[in-house]
């Protein structure tokens, strides 16, 4: 179970005003401010890692001053939970909101179209060029007629087709087929262009009634959409998300000058942090599905590319429409070109897991909550509670039982010497905040048995949970059972081989 953490521009058109893709200097004079502003930030995100270091680098620039409290998951199942996040913002529900920037043509701003262009920013190198450039200040400044007040844009997710009946690789592919998408009218004209017909649909939503979706890698494995769809289309990144920051202007009234600013500044520091991380993750749900073995990594040719971009021009005719927009499209053109593309997803070759020792043999217990340790700042229900852990030889499973969640997890063990390594096949349960754990999930961690207690420590260059190492496991029993599972969320019957 994979422990969750937790416009115009505000002085003129200044927003990248300290110079393209420059952190804050460390040297700058911090803002001091005897008693903290605390700012709320409705954020459309479940895992909000995406914001952990623009909140940093707020907290850093104003010396303390301010701090963002970030309210997850807002809106959370709706359909239009982003164009209905805006508008909370802007009725002063919250004082800043972020929200992808696919989702503002529905509350009437059109300044962020370009970036949802098809096939025109393809890789995270082309994304990171973009939101280093002028043309983001350009884009923010579009926010103003709509009562809103631009802060600066985070980088987010590429795109890309997943097939559930067949793959999407061709412009034929998608013809007469239901393709889901979410919050972004261009994706939909996209769709219509291809000879498909769209229809949105929520954030975790299912997708099964559908025979494709355009979704990012880290959201087809935390909602295990590869157990309904097969079929990706590895190198074809439709469009990126990325993630824009905003407020209303009476919510900004609470802030000095030098404040309003650095929330600015903060935008722009973060910009390489927040990059790594959406790659980071990309890169863990991409090793995650490999091992599932779920999913089929489909390549279009460059004849297949050719053939899809003539398909979408329809949708840049109709962007160029609104003359701002064209002008966007050009300057990502002139601004992307020449960028040298990371490599597309791919899965290196696996062997099968090495068989575990049965060293570890028996059932063992733990009980932690929210608040054993100092450090806890996210509650997620799945990481905390009663535990259940049974090894048996090369297999493992779990069960969690904490207030409203109730989870079970199974897979293969490895030991090799002081460290044992866990590969999830599945997992299932009561979980409110998808924590569960998702099949090719794999951690590491350091291990000691000593008198009946099990002890668990991080394993450094690897993922080591700290909901598993919270506390030491107790052995109950050397004999591997099924009997001592959570009755109320068993895993299945062979999870233990």
């Amino acid at each position: 179970m994979r422990a969750t953490k937790m416009i115009a521009p505000l002085l003129g058109v200044a927003v990248l005003g300290t110079g393209c893709g420059a952190r804050a200097s460390p040297d700058r004079a911090v803002i001091p401010h005897p008693q903290p502003v605390v700012l709320t930030m409705a954020s459309p995100l479940t895992e909000p890692l995406e914001l952990d270091d623009y909140v940093h680098e707020v907290t850093v620039l104003t010396g303390g001053s301010v701090r963002i409290d970030v309210k997850s998951g807002w809106r959370k199942g709706e359909i239009d939970y982003e164009t209905r996040l805006i508008a909370d913002v802007r009725a002063g529900k919250a004082d800043l909101g972020i929200a992808s920037s696919r989702a503002f043509d529905s509350a009437g701003v059109l300044s962020f179209r370009a970036l949802a262009a098809p096939l025109l920013i393809t890789s995270y190198a082309a994304e990171e060029r973009v939101l280093n450039s002028p043309i983001v200040s350009e884009m923010l400044s579009g926010l103003n007629a709509a009562g809103l007040t631009g802060i600066g844009i985070l980088p987010g997710d590429l795109r890309r087709p997943l097939g559930v009946t067949g793959p999407l690789v061709t412009p034929a592919d998608y013809a007469g087929r239901t393709i889901g998408t979410q919050q972004s009218t261009v994706a939909d004209e996209t769709m219509r262009a291809l000879g498909a017909k769209p229809v949105q649909f929520p954030v975790g939503g299912k997708i099964d009634q559908f025979d494709g979706v355009e979704q990012q890698i880290h959201s087809i494995q935390a909602y295990q959409y590869d157990k309904a769809a097969k079929f990706l289309t590895a190198n074809v990144a439709l469009w990126p998300r990325p993630l824009v920051l905003f407020a209303t202007g009476k919510a900004l009234e609470r802030l000095s000058s030098g404040q309003r600013q650095a929330l600015q500044q903060a935008a722009m520091a973060a910009l390489p942090g927040s990059m790594a991380q959406v790659r980071g993750l990309e890169q863990e749900s991409l090793n995650d599905l490999c091992r599932a073995r779920r999913l089929t990594f489909d390549r279009a040719t460059p004849g297949d590319l050719a053939a899809l971009r003539t398909a979408v021009q329809p949708v840049y005719d109709l962007l160029k429409h609104d003359p701002q927009t064209g002008q966007a499209i050009a300057a990502i053109s002139a601004t992307v070109r020449g960028v040298t593309p990371e490599p597309s997803p791919a899965c290196e070759q696996q062997g099968p897991p090495a068989a575990g020792k049965a060293l570890l043999d028996g059932v063992y217990t733990m009980t932690t909550k929210y608040g054993d340790d100092p450090g806890d700042t996210d509650p997620v229900p799945e990481n905390y509670g009663h535990w259940i852990f049974v090894f048996r030889g090369s297999h493992f499973a779990i069960t969690q039982e904490y207030r409203n969640a109730c989870t079970w997890g199974y897979g293969k063990l490895n030991v090799k010497g002081a460290q044992m390594e866990w590969t999830f096949t599945d997992g299932g349960g009561i979980a409110p905040d998808n924590a569960q754990n998702k099949p090719g999930e794999f951690f590491v961690f350091g291990w000691s048995l000593y008198r009946g207690t099990l002890t668990l420590t991080p394993v450094p260059g690897a993922i080591s949970p700290g909901n598993f190492r919270g506390k030491p496991w107790h052995r109950i029993s050397t004999v591997p059972s099924a009997k001592y599972f959570s009755q109320r969320c068993p895993p299945p019957a062979d999870a233990l081989g």
